[in-house]
């Protein structure tokens, strides 16, 4: 049996059905995605490190940030994904939830893409992303990762997504903040989050 990594780990969460009960309902939002695989670290994980499918060393580590956990890993890795061709990442037209939108402001403030006069986060409207498998991503999942999983494992991480994807953003993020206060040492929002 081979071991699965934190690429796998999104490519699953992207694969398996949510709320919606279809395989590879997408996920929309970098900050609930970001979140999911925090919740899954710190939840669902131990249902998965018995049989060492995925060891604890290939989980990202999370550190405080603008909007409580985040992962360096998990952004470079999706991006990764996203280039490989097995991620889409398209823009839903819908307006982002206001502490999704934030965060991507403060995301390209810090990286220094703001640098242009005429580029302001205050002209600049940010629709929600959806992230969705590709064919291929479907394909690479059904025949190397999906295997490697038990009926328990896959029935968890389906109940997980569903959780996960069914509430607004703002309730995710509130459980988050409560259960791991830890992690929001440096948050922007932590006040409006828990008040």
């Amino acid at each position: 049996m081979s071991k699965l990594t934190c690429k796998d780990l999104l490519l699953l969460l992207l694969y398996v059905p949510g709320h919606t009960s279809n395989i590879c309902e997408p996920i929309h939002g970098r900050t609930r995605l970001m979140k999911m695989v925090f919740l899954f670290e710190k939840e669902l994980y131990h249902k998965f490190r018995y049989d060492q499918v995925i060891q604890e060393s290939d989980l990202p580590d999370f550190k405080p940030h603008n909007f409580g956990p985040f992962s360096k890993e998990v952004f470079d890795n999706l991006e990764f994904l996203i280039n490989l061709g097995f991620i889409e990442s398209s823009n839903s037209n819908q307006e982002a939830h206001e502490d999704e939108a934030q965060e991507y402001y403060w995301w390209k403030d810090d990286a220094g893409i703001f640098e242009d006069l005429y580029e302001d986060p205050l002209f600049e409207k940010y629709n929600e992303e959806s992230f969705a498998l590709f064919p291929l991503g479907k394909r690479f999942v059904e025949e190397n990762v999906i295997k490697e999983l038990s009926e328990n494992q896959l029935n968890a991480l389906e109940m997980f997504k569903s959780n996960c994807t069914k509430v607004e953003l703002s309730i995710l993020l509130k459980y988050v903040y409560k259960k791991y206060h830890e992690y929001t040492s440096q948050s922007r929002i932590k006040e409006k989050v828990l008040y």
